[in-house]
């Protein structure tokens, strides 16, 4: 599971794949963050050759984190944390694009946006 979306950096050089780097969750505290790295493509993601190790970062805490992460979410996506973070990220981006305030007890944080996802592909 990936984004494809198109990001030129300010050296010119253009990527066009996010994938989850790392992620940590904490079921205790409530909450869970993940960092994306940039790639210039699927075969250079493949080959761990990010161009941004850290091109964005996802935040959930409380209620947000109980949505994609509490155990009803986790047990209705067959325990697939992965597939929730992404699902986080897609829809965090997509009501911060849609109304331009941020969305309680969620963030994302990217020199790209904070609403970098929202028009990104999955593949």
């Amino acid at each position: 599971m990936a984004f494809q979306k198109n990001i030129a950096l300010p050296t010119g050089v253009a990527g066009d794949y996010f994938r989850i780097a790392a992620f940590r969750w904490d079921r205790a505290a409530r909450e869970a963050s993940a960092l994306f790295a940039l790639y210039k493509d699927a075969a250079t993601a493949a080959a761990g050759q990010p161009l941004q190790p850290m091109a964005a970062k996802l935040r959930l805490t409380g209620a947000q984190f109980d949505t994609y992460l509490g155990p009803g979410a986790l047990a209705a996506a067959a325990d697939d944390v992965l597939a929730q973070l992404y699902a986080a990220a897609r829809e965090i981006s997509e009501a911060r694009h849609e109304t331009g305030e941020p969305v309680a007890g969620a963030q994302i944080v990217s020199d790209h946006g904070s609403d970098l996802f929202w028009d990104a592909t999955d593949v």
